[in-house]
């Protein structure tokens, strides 16, 4: 008997908790640009492309600016940063939750052949966490928080550590 009440807890905190079916397909372009009835619209200069496979696999890629390079260019702006997050889980059908990377490489459109002895550099930074209020509405928390002691090589070397929590909204004008 005891042996088989052990045996039903180890299985249980072996297995990792079944993933949420989520309330709708949130694929799409968002921000907080626009004002609308259900997003206040007050900052522009950044977006998130969510998407959503048939799977309920989501892919989210964070369109921002990166506070360690400015940009000559344009004084008192800074270079676009791209930080991508490949996969996660659906807390609930609401929420969706998933580790996020910073990577250096080629830039889109431009040919790029893979080399297994040269990978492109990928470094794990922190986590996104979405909480879908409505169809067309909700909240994206962040926290970027890069480790220590990164080669000068690294794609978040010297990247700040920063978190806070944005409202979301469909962009429709896209």
């Amino acid at each position: 008997m005891i042996k088989t009440v052990l045996a039903t807890a180890l299985v249980a905190t072996a297995l990792p908790a079944a993933a949420a079916t989520p309330a709708t397909n949130y694929t799409d372009l968002w921000d907080n640009s626009v004002p609308s009835a259900s997003c206040p619209g007050t900052e522009s200069g950044w977006g998130i492309t969510f998407t959503q496979h048939t799977n309920n696999a989501v892919e989210a890629v964070w369109y921002t600016y990166d506070p360690r390079q400015a940009d000559s260019s344009s004084p008192g702006n800074f270079k676009p940063l791209w930080i991508v997050m490949p996969g996660g889980t659906w807390m609930t059908p609401t929420q969706f939750t998933g580790n996020l990377y910073v990577t250096l490489g080629t830039p889109f459109g431009q040919a790029w052949a893979f080399n297994a002895n040269n990978p492109l550099p990928v470094t794990q930074v922190g986590t996104f966490t979405f909480n879908f209020t409505s169809s067309s509405a909700g909240t994206f928390q962040y926290n970027v928080a890069p480790q220590a002691g990164l080669a000068s090589t690294d794609p978040a070397f010297g990247m700040p550590s920063f978190s806070g929590t944005k409202p979301i909204c469909r962009n429709s004008a896209f």
